[in-house]
């Protein structure tokens, strides 16, 4: 069994959820140690979140300037209800030649991937011409805060530069080969609490209902037309995720209504001029109506696309040459870390495996498409070196 398999194998072995996971931690400094790179496991805990502990790890004995890094997290969600699973979600299995558990899509076998590459590579280049080094946190599933942001800025403060970097996440719809992402839509998080005045529905006129209050914002929100997208972006898009208010029986206005909403937004767009817009649409729609409206929000990342340039195009060919599909430059899908990374790196791309079973229930990896990633990885590093 090839060993990227196997790597895979005992990383979804190890259930890693987000936090401090000293276990999936350690085994891949263990694993860097013997490879000749110098790691330090940077542990952050604070600013209103729970603690994690990451790893950054360099290879670079000529000690260039130039120096690519493999950034990914190694914690994955919850396996949900464990009843649905065919096999044990954090006892990897093979079958019908793919790799079932939990994270075997997002993210671990990427890491895997990233792994044996360098080592392959480094066992024909023991003294190659750019440095190669590692972000790796357990916190990118949850909250984000004391995970790769806190690695970065440690990193700056101690004068670790990054030239280009691969985000392992798994970037291609269906097959491995169909897509290299560029960039990532912003994401702004809503919740909205509309107050109107409780009253009895037979005597509507001395009540006031914040229920039909917010349904005409958001109405009026999910109607609007943000933009038609770009080049490289889909159309900025509004979902609603809850609503709900106080329930006193069928007989009752209620005194409160609320309602959660998220907007994925493009390059045409920043989070400020969204929430503005948000506001002023809550507030032009309770102005007559005597109501209180309280909104809050929170910024998960802000649209951003990395540079178009060599270090794209030469990832779009060796993709090509293995699987023999020219992967897309796309930007689809939620946030990821490399939302952090593009503040300090413009060479960066998002290549991994195929999302289709991230979060689901078995989650799985083909193995063919294992073997044909660890192969991308390995060339991208011998085209750049």
């Amino acid at each position: 069994m090839e060993k990227e398999i196997l790597l895979s194998q005992k990383l979804i072995d190890i259930k890693s959820l987000s936090g401090y996971n000293s276990e999936v931690i350690s085994f891949i400094n263990e694993y860097l140690k013997s490879l000749g790179f110098q790691c330090q496991e940077l542990v952050y805990e604070g600013n209103n979140s729970y603690k994690v502990n990451n790893l950054h790890a360099i290879y670079n004995p000529k000690n260039s300037k130039e120096v690519i890094y493999f950034a990914g997290h190694t914690d994955v969600v919850s396996e949900g209800d464990i009843s649905l699973w065919k096999s044990n979600p954090f006892k990897s299995e093979i079958r019908n030649e793919n790799l079932y558990g939990r994270g075997a899509a997002d993210m671990k076998c990427a890491i895997a991937c990233f792994l044996v590459a360098v080592e392959d590579f480094i066992l024909q280049n023991k003294l190659p011409e750019i440095g190669i080094g590692f972000i790796i946190t357990n916190d990118e599933e949850n909250d984000g805060v004391n995970g790769t942001s806190k690695v970065l800025e440690w990193m700056q403060e101690n004068n670790y530069n990054i030239s280009k970097c691969i985000v392992g996440e798994p970037t291609n719809p269906t097959k491995l080969g169909e897509m290299i992402k560029i960039g990532r839509r912003g994401s702004i998080n809503f919740s909205l609490k509309i107050t109107g005045k409780q009253g009895h529905v037979a005597y509507a006129e001395k009540a006031i209902n914040p229920i039909t209050i917010i349904i005409d914002i958001l109405k009026i929100l999910k109607s609007h037309k943000f933009d038609e997208g770009n080049e490289f972006f889909d159309a900025s898009n509004l979902e609603v995720t809850a609503l709900g208010s106080d329930n006193f029986g069928n007989n009752v206005i209620p005194g409160n209504a609320w309602a959660n909403f998220n907007i994925r937004f493009n390059s045409l767009h920043d989070s400020k001029s969204l929430i503005d817009l948000v506001d002023y649409v809550c507030k032009k729609n309770i102005l007559a109506m005597n109501a209180h409206h309280e909104i809050s929000y929170k910024v998960s990342g802000e649209s951003f696309m990395s540079k178009v340039g060599d270090f794209s195009r030469i990832a779009q060919d060796v993709v090509e040459k293995i699987t023999g599909l020219r992967p897309v430059l796309g930007t689809t899908g939620g946030t990821s870390d490399a939302r952090f990374i593009k503040n300090y790196c413009e060479n960066l791309v998002e290549l991994g495996l195929v999302n289709e079973t991230a979060h689901h229930v078995n989650e799985y990896s083909k193995i063919s498409e294992i073997k044909n990633l660890k192969k991308i990885y390995f060339e991208i590093l011998r085209n750049i070196s």
